[in-house]
C-alpha cells in the first residue's frame, strides 16, 4: 500500500525484514528519524502500534525484532485545528468512497479522535462522530464503542458538533483520485490525516471499513 499510494502519504515508510536481513538499511533510515511509529505489519484496530523515540538506532531495531513491528513510519504532525480536538493521536477522518459505473461517490463520512492514547482507533479507546459530507462540519455527538454518547471531549473539553474539519474539499478530491488507483475494489473506507501544513494525506485505505463506526452516530442504518 504505502509504495502504490506513496504520492498520497505524506511521509516515509520502511518495511523491516522481521527476519534481520536489512538491518543495515534499517540503520540508515532510522538514522536521520526523531521519533516513530511502528506497527505490526499485519493487525487491526491499531493493536500494537508503538510510538518510538530515537535514541540508540540499533536498540529501535531490535525492540521492532522481538515485538514484530514490521512497519515502521515517519511521525506525522497534524494541522493545529485538528490538535484542538485531542493533540496527543492524530485524528483521522474515514471516507467512505464507492465506485458505480466509473464514477467515485461518497457514502458516508466519520472522524475518529484519540482518547487517552496515541492512536483513535475506536478499538482502543478512540471516539467517533459523523460528518456532514457536503460541508466537512461534525453533525453529531461523539460516540464511544460501547454506544455512550459525548458532547465535549473528555479530555480537551471540545465541543465535537459543529467542528469543521479544515481543508475538506482537498479530502473529497484525494479519496476520489485513490478510488481509481486500484478501481477493482469498489468501496474503501479510506483514514485521512491533516497534516501541519494543511494537506491531506493518506493513512490507509481499508477494503472492511467498519459499518458500525459509520452508522452508530448517525442513530439510523445505512
Amino acid at each position: 500500500f504505502a509504495k502504490y499510494f506513496s504520492e498520497y502519504l505524506g511521509r516515509e515508510t520502511f518495511e523491516l525484514d522481521l527476519d534481520g536481513k536489512n538491518i543495515d538499511d534499517a540503520k540508515k533510515w532510522l538514522s536521520s528519524m526523531d521519533v516513530v511509529f511502528a506497527k505490526p505489519s499485519k493487525g487491526a484496530e491499531g493493536k500494537g502500534v508503538t510510538r518510538l523515540i530515537i535514541g540508540d538506532v540499533e536498540n529501535t531495531i531490535q525492540y521492532c525484532l522481538e515485538n514484530k513491528l514490521g512497519t515502521i513510519e515517519e511521525s506525522i504532525v497534524q494541522h493545529p485545528e485538528m490538535d484542538t480536538l485531542y493533540p496527543d493521536a492524530i485524528n483521522t477522518i474515514r471516507l467512505i468512497t464507492f465506485i458505480e459505473n466509473n464514477e467515485v461517490k461518497i457514502l458516508g463520512a466519520t472522524l475518529r479522535i484519540g482518547n487517552g492514547g496515541y492512536v483513535d482507533n475506536a478499538g482502543s479507546g478512540g471516539i467517533f462522530a459523523s460528518i456532514d459530507i457536503n460541508s466537512g462540519k461534525l453533525d453529531s455527538v461523539a460516540f464511544d464503542k460501547t454506544g455512550k454518547k459525548l458532547e465535549k471531549h473528555p479530555i480537551t473539553n471540545q465541543t465535537i458538533e459543529g467542528f469543521q474539519i479544515p481543508f475538506w474539499s482537498q479530502v473529497i478530491d484525494l479519496c476520489k483520485k485513490a478510488s481509481l488507483k486500484v478501481a477493482d475494489v469498489r468501496t474503501v473506507g479510506w483514514d485521512v490525516a491533516i497534516s501541519e501544513k494543511g494537506r491531506p494525506i493518506l493513512i490507509e485505505g481499508n477494503d472492511r471499513w467498519s459499518r458500525a463506526v459509520w452508522q452508530l452516530p448517525k442513530q439510523k442504518g445505512l
